[in-house]
This record gives structure tokens, C-alpha cells and sequence, in this order.
């Protein structure tokens, strides 16, 4: 064997028995030293929390966790009627109000973002409304389409409507030009320019936004249930407030948070997906 080969053969060797750089250990995720912090920090939360109820603070102003596990427990099991259905009706809000707003928020970011008169004169309207507190709109939302699923639908919308617009639009106008005159030059189409250059430069703020959107949609399904519902984990957490029932409240928070952490997981793997691309 020469000595060139040889040298090839220990470089290929020394390679693979390398250590994972820095970015190999982000992608496979938290270290156990991590996750046991986590871990840890999450446990003296509640021994705090326990403490605070036994020792400081009325159980009717903050429950215990033991108490906020036993009703959560009630209502898993159906001993305690209603949860089941609630999430049943906020997922459908959440989920529905999200697609559309995503949806939407896309189409007229890009439309926008190539039509430079239409934005000259929409944007300012567009940014008025944005600027108006949602939860200002909500009552307009409730009259026009009552107080079933499809008020709280269009208020999710809305508000998961203008995350999206803005991400997109500020990633068509900060395209670089010079990649799409290039295929400009060669003959392309106004399709394959999206489909080649807009849209694997505009994916990394597009999901951006779309991972933010799930709490700003769950924030407007919330809002809507919170002024008028009949169902709902708002209206549980509503009518357990008019009650003084702690427990309740912070077991339709934990409700609301699982959902969340179900969501950003699914947009994460969806982000991983489309932007396979990028560690090819």
C-alpha cells in the first residue's frame, strides 16, 4: 500500500471516530445534564407552589398541585363531565382558525410582496387594522357570526392572519434580486420563480411564523370563548373563575398548554421537513 493511501485510509478513519461537532450534538437534542435540570427546576416549582397553599396563600386563590392533578384526574376519567368535549371544541376552533389565517396571511403575503402598487396603497389600512387590540374586534366577530364555533374561528383567523402576512411579505421584499433576474434571463416563468427561488428563501420566516401563530391562534379561540360560549376550555376556565374554583382554572390551563406543546410539535416537524433541504 503507498504511502498516499495509507495516509487517505487513517484521514477516512480518523474521520469517522471524530467526536460530533457542535452542530451534530444540537441536532440530536438536549444533553441528559439538560433535561434532569428541567427536571429539577419543574420539581421545586411545585414543591414551592405546595408549600405557598399550605402555608401562605388561601387554596382558593392558587389550589395546590395535588389538587389541581385530582381534578384534572376527574375530569380525564369522566367523573367530572365536559372536558373531553371542551377540547373536542377548542381543537376544532384552534385548528380551523390556524389553517385559515396561515392560509390567507400566505396568499396575500405574496401577492403583496410582488405587487408593489397594491402594497403601496394596502399597507397602510392593513397596518391600522393590525394595530387595532384584538380583542377590541372580538365583539364585532361574535355579532356577525354568533357565538358558535365560527365567531371564535374568525377571530384565531385574524389574529394568526397578520404573524403570517407580515413574515411572508418581509420575505418576498427582502429577496435577493439578483437570483431571480438570473432566471429571469434564462426564460422562467413567473411559477418557477416562486417555486425555485420565493419559496425556499421566504420558508424560513414563513414557518417562523407558523410556529409563533399557534399561540397567537389559541390566544383568539381563548378571547372568544372567554365573552361568549357555550363550550369550550375558555368557557370552562371562565365558569370556574365566576366560581372561585382554582383548581379548575389552573387544570384548563394545563389543558390549554398540552395543546400548545401538541402544536409546536407538529409545526417543528413539519419545519424539519421543509427545511431538509438546507443540512443536504
Amino acid at each position: 500500500m503507498s504511502t498516499r493511501t495509507a495516509l487517505a485510509s487513517a484521514e477516512d478513519t480518523a474521520a469517522l471516530s471524530a467526536p460530533p461537532d457542535d452542530e451534530s450534538r444540537e441536532r440530536s437534542g438536549p444533553a441528559w445534564s439538560t433535561w434532569a435540570l428541567r427536571v429539577l427546576v419543574f420539581a421545586v416549582v411545585l414543591a414551592l407552589w405546595q408549600l405557598a397553599d399550605v402555608r401562605l396563600v388561601p387554596d382558593y386563590l392558587i389550589s395546590s398541585p395535588v389538587h389541581v392533578a385530582k381534578t384534572l384526574w376527574e375530569y380525564a376519567t369522566g367523573v367530572q363531565p365536559g372536558l373531553w368535549t371542551d377540547i373536542r371544541v377548542t381543537a376544532e376552533e384552534l385548528v380551523l382558525g390556524y389553517a385559515v389565517g396561515v392560509v390567507g396571511g400566505l396568499v396575500v403575503g405574496l401577492g403583496l410582496g410582488y405587487w408593489r402598487l397594491g402594497a403601496a396603497v394596502l399597507s397602510p389600512l392593513i397596518a391600522a387594522v393590525n394595530g387595532i387590540p384584538k380583542i377590541a374586534l372580538a365583539p364585532l366577530f361574535l355579532i356577525w357570526f354568533g357565538i358558535g364555533v365560527q365567531s371564535k374561528i374568525a377571530i384565531a383567523a385574524m389574529t394568526v392572519f397578520f404573524v403570517m402576512f407580515y413574515n411572508t411579505y418581509m420575505g418576498v421584499r427582502t429577496m435577493p434580486d439578483n437570483l431571480v433576474n438570473v432566471l429571469r434571463v434564462m426564460g422562467a416563468r413567473r411559477a418557477t420563480v416562486i417555486r425555485k427561488v420565493t419559496l425556499p428563501q421566504i420558508s424560513v420566516p414563513v414557518l417562523s411564523g407558523m410556529k409563533s401563530s399557534v399561540s397567537f391562534a389559541m390566544i383568539g379561540v381563548i378571547v372568544g370563548e372567554f365573552i361568549a360560549s357555550q363550550d369550550g376550555v375558555g368557557y370552562l376556565i371562565n365558569t370556574a373563575t365566576q366560581n372561585f374554583d382554582s383548581a379548575t382554572v389552573f387544570a384548563g390551563i394545563v389543558v390549554l398548554m398540552l395543546m400548545i406543546a401538541i402544536g409546536m410539535l407538529l409545526v417543528g416537524m413539519l419545519e424539519q421537513w421543509a427545511l431538509r433541504w438546507q443540512r443536504d
